[in-house]
């Protein structure tokens, strides 16, 4: 699910037995992935009306959800939750929130106060934030969904300084 150039594609080659399917709103970076990817399927979609029922075993989101407000989510995990077959798998990272003293807490904040000011003064709107996406909030909206929501300590990207890791991948389950 937004799968931009595809870069993510080499990870789920080593992982996915089948055809690997890559959906992107953007024409231009669906472009790059089938030049640099072939051998998979590219569909042209806005991940907010996906066009799958079913099919699919594993659905994964490397960093997209900052593209989607955070009002969207419920429909946008509706219809993953639709798109996987029983007992299929949504993976997604979230990275968890630097502390309030650093230096990337108040670039972050700054970022999307910026954008916030661009997208009230500039049409189109070009949605990205990074403080949007809390793990409490994306657990629940994910359950609300209906899939069981599990998740694992990335720990090779790394921990803060409290010993909480940087990232965990969620696994949010499509029950069987």
């Amino acid at each position: 699910m937004c799968c931009g150039t595809g870069a993510g594609m080499g990870v789920l080659k080593s992982v996915c037995r089948a055809g690997i399917t890559g959906v992107d709103f953007s024409a231009g970076m669906l472009a790059q992935a089938r030049s640099a990817h072939p051998d998979a399927t590219w569909v042209q979609a806005d991940a907010r009306a996906l066009p799958f029922t079913g099919g699919f075993s594993l659905a994964v989101s490397f960093g997209a959800l900052g593209h989607f407000l955070p009002a969207e989510r419920p429909a946008l995990f509706t219809d993953v939750h639709r798109a996987l077959r029983p007992g299929g798998i949504f993976a997604l990272p979230i990275g968890a929130p630097p502390p309030l003293t650093s230096t990337a807490h108040w670039a972050a904040l700054g970022f999307d106060l910026a954008m916030r000011v661009r997208n009230t003064v500039w049409r189109p709107p070009f949605v990205m934030y990074y403080r949007t996406n809390p793990l409490p909030a994306v657990r629940d909206d994910l359950t609300a969904a209906g899939f069981t929501v599990t998740t694992v300590a990335l720990t090779a990207l790394g921990q803060r300084r409290d010993g909480n890791p940087r990232c965990r991948l969620v696994l949010a389950q499509r029950p069987r």
